[in-house]
């Protein structure tokens, strides 16, 4: 059978991508809209931020467990069967919120009950499907889908305003879970379709990977090693990118103006990169795109408090951040097998999100110590640097062999 190529692919597929896209923009809408709804929580129970803040430590914890649970359950039974079970309950569980009487447990319970079925809707599922079915253009079509994220973070706290204003907070929760499924159910019954991946219970694929031998893997290694450190740098950097430019000289208005950008820039990267990735050697795209981040670190030291110098380091942020996640799940998609990729795929994204939750702190700390982010900014050219190189170190994939 002749291959399709990347036009027949998106001819006869789009609609799987766009039912992707939509999905993975839910599969953290508790967190894109958890600001929105504090003042208003936290007012009526007489909680402290903190305490409200709390609930995502919990999730984020919880799901270190869950994650990989998750991903091999659907390497077992593919990702249509997860998500269709998953997204009702997961609404279900966002309404519950909305009869929350002042107990903080209850607030902690619901979260724990949510991070549950999250793991259901979360972008393995749906990343899951596209590498499955996209061959030709599996890194636009995984760019596409991860841009879901981009506009979740867009459109969900616009949409849980507008619900608050118009009906209370209360209310808010289930009119938002609702208008989820009412999107995602049908458009996940429809085009997610996909042939389950029998795993044994050793853990091991119809291919014969096994997912232990794929952790030891210089792949995985050397692939999660390198987002870990980029992921560090960059987020250290990204939530202390105000005050970088506020100590430098810049007002909070524009310096939140110009931050706002990475937004923007990011679903440009992400695009981009998943372009570029079907078309150019992937260690090339991964070792400059990781490199990014050296283009701000360099503009931010070099010219403290210039506009111009903070949108060019905002554009450098954006795109690497954008580019990132493209990167390491397309290499992991051509470096696993499909048979046990949702394991290894949700374990990489669990230590990844560790890894991120470092940068900030250690930017913090640095600055407390010194009264500038001088050392941090240092730091991070090293990092993204030793990022780059382990981009480098990790082998080729048979198919890329084949193409040399």
């Amino acid at each position: 059978m002749t291959p399709l190529t990347a036009r027949q692919e998106w001819a006869s597929m789009w609609p799987l991508a766009l039912a992707c896209t939509l999905g993975v923009s839910g599969s953290a809408m508790f967190a894109f809209v958890g600001g929105v709804y504090m003042e208003s929580v936290t007012s009526e129970f007489g909680w402290s931020r903190a305490q409200y803040s709390s609930a995502f430590m919990l999730m984020m914890v919880s799901g270190l467990f869950i994650g990989p649970a998750v991903g091999s359950l659907i390497d077992r039974v593919g990702p249509r069967k997860v998500a269709l079970f998953a997204i009702v309950p997961f609404a279900l569980t966002i309404s519950l919120f909305g009869l929350v009487t002042g107990k903080l447990w209850q607030w902690y319970g619901i979260c724990l009950l949510l991070a549950l079925f999250q793991g259901g809707i979360s972008q393995i599922v749906w990343v899951k499907a596209i590498v499955a079915r996209f061959k030709r253009s599996r890194g636009l079509a995984i760019a596409v889908t991860l841009a879901g994220l981009g506009f979740g973070s867009f459109i969900w706290p616009l949409l849980a305003a507008f619900c608050i204003d118009a009906f209370g907070w209360r209310a808010a929760f289930p009119l938002m879970a609702t208008l989820y499924v009412v999107v995602a159910l049908p458009l996940a019954f429809l085009f997610l379709h996909g042939p389950p991946v029998v795993v044994d219970d050793r853990g091991r694929g119809a291919a014969g990977q096994s997912i232990s031998h794929a952790l030891r893997s210089r792949s995985f290694i050397g692939l999660v090693s390198a987002a870990g450190l980029f992921s560090a740098a960059y987020y250290g950097l990204s939530v202390h990118f105000v005050p970088v430019l506020k100590v430098s000289g810049m007002d909070l208005r524009a310096a939140a103006g110009v931050a706002g950008l990475i937004g923007v820039f990011s679903v440009m990267g992400r695009l981009t990169t998943g372009f570029l990735l079907d078309r150019l050697p992937t260690r090339l795209v991964g070792v400059i795109a990781f490199l990014l981040p050296l283009g701000a670190v360099g503009l931010l030291l070099a010219f403290p408090g210039s506009l111009p110098a903070a949108i060019g380091a905002v554009t450098f942020l954006g795109f690497a951040s954008g580019a990132e996640l493209d990167i390491v799940t397309y290499i992991a998609a051509r470096r696993f097998g499909q048979e046990v990729f949702g394991a290894i795929y949700a374990t990489f994204m669990a230590i990844i999100s560790v890894c991120a939750s470092i940068g900030p702190v250690v930017a913090g700390a640095l600055f407390d110590a010194s009264q500038t982010y001088s050392g941090y900014l240092a730091i991070v050219a090293p990092m993204v640097i030793v990022a780059a190189l382990l981009v480098a170190w990790i082998p080729l994939s048979a198919e890329e062999i084949e193409q040399r």
